[in-house]
């Protein structure tokens, strides 16, 4: 149990502990009201993390993601939040999805990384390199915040920020994905975002 109701570096899970590479197990629905309060740390800690306000000292990185067994909790859940700028409005856009049982039942044989690489919260000192992850996926689970099954097609970075929290379901790190030999290595048809 978290003691500190206010989201900081305490909560997380690190690479350095066993439990992060442990496979997670299925959630029963409805929740109970222990794996409630789990999914509502997560959302807290994502929001939390992304607002200027709360967050003004920096005392936790912000976030897109985070995933239960970087709390501590081998189960199969996940929080997401992306915002974004509309292109063609300029208008700010948030996308938002607390993910229970989620399982990706499609990826397009085109792959993507981010320019810069990726980071995650539960390692410290960042591993740099490009990730290869699909550009493309559908994924399908039961979404916390509409309270109903949904099937999900996500992509560009979208779909690489859903990847990256799943395989933290599976007991996989981003690092693990980035060539050893040339962690910078880029192949022509992968597309750099």
């Amino acid at each position: 149990m978290l003691q500190n109701k206010i989201p900081n570096k305490d909560w997380l899970v690190f690479d350095d502990t066993p439990s992060i590479r442990d496979t997670s197990n299925d959630v029963a629905l409805p929740l109970s009201s222990e794996n409630e309060l789990v999914m509502q740390k997560l959302i807290d800690f994502v929001r939390y993390s992304q607002n200027p306000q709360k967050n003004h000292q920096q005392t936790i990185r912000p976030a897109v993601g985070l995933a239960a067994p970087q709390i501590g909790d081998n189960i199969k859940m996940y929080y997401i939040r992306i915002e974004d700028t509309d292109n063609e409005t300029g208008l700010k856009q948030v996308i938002e999805h607390a993910m229970i049982n989620p399982v990706i039942i499609g990826k397009s044989a085109q792959l993507a990384c981010i320019e810069e690489g990726e980071g995650c919260l539960s390692v410290d000192g960042d591993k740099e390199g490009f990730v290869p992850r699909s550009f493309r996926i559908i994924i399908s689970g039961y979404d916390y915040l509409k309270q109903q099954q949904v099937t999900i097609t996500a992509r560009s970075y979208e779909a690489i920020v859903f990847q990256h929290e799943q395989e933290h379901l599976e007991g996989k790190l981003y690092y693990d994905l980035i060539n050893k030999k040339n962690p910078w290595l880029k192949i022509p048809d992968w597309i750099i975002l």
